[in-house]
């Protein structure tokens, strides 16, 4: 009995390493396309928007999520108080704004200056306005952006980000913002544009 309790045993054994290697020795076969050319995180088995452009945020088909119409976006350029001067240091910034209007080739901008309250209305409107026709010239000089396509506009303290007459406070309010503006060419990207909300923390 015994002897045949191991014969069975044997027999069993063996049936069971058959079957694993009959079971290796059949080829995989990939049914779904697991590419991500895009790198957006959805591969291609899924994705129905196959030439997003890189970095613009998807939904879970792989589609961008937003198509923007008008995007703001404030520069960090700082002025020294009743200066229109721009700093050298802040030409990188102006760059960034100057390679999203040479990628997307018919928006337009208006860069709008604001200022703290120290001074006048008055004065402070002229200066504003120089400070935006200041970060124009760079962008139609320095980085050769068509000046057809960039607006400026002075709003002087108009348009406060804070109320209050401090340094800390005159120094946040005296800020440049561009308004991009073009259709809907402009898609919603991670980290290339961001809001003047955002910004102005």
């Amino acid at each position: 009995m015994k002897k045949i309790s191991l014969l069975a045993g044997v027999l069993f054994l063996s049936g069971c390493s058959f079957n694993a290697i009959e079971m290796a020795d059949e080829p995989t076969v990939q049914v779904n396309d697991l590419a991500d050319p895009e790198a957006d995180g959805v591969i291609n088995a899924r994705d129905k928007c196959l030439e997003t452009i890189s970095g613009a945020e998807v939904d879970n088909e792989g589609c961008s999520t937003d198509l923007i119409e008008k995007v703001r976006v404030k520069l960090l350029v700082n002025f020294d108080n009743d200066s229109s001067l721009v700093d050298t240091k802040y030409y990188p910034e102006i760059k960034r704004l100057a390679d999203v209007m040479k990628e997307y080739t018919t928006v337009n901008v208006s860069i709008e200056g604001h200022t703290s309250i120290v001074g006048t209305a008055a004065h402070n409107k002229v200066l504003s306005l120089n400070r935006a026709k200041a970060v124009k010239t760079i962008l139609v000089n320095q980085y050769g952006v068509d000046a057809s396509r960039i607006n400026t506009i002075g709003f002087g303290f108009d348009e406060l980000l804070f109320e209050g007459n401090d340094d800390y406070i005159n120094a946040q309010n005296r800020r440049i913002v561009a308004e991009i503006a073009g259709g809907k060419e402009i898609i919603n990207m991670k980290w290339n544009i961001y809001s003047v909300d955002e910004r102005e923390q």
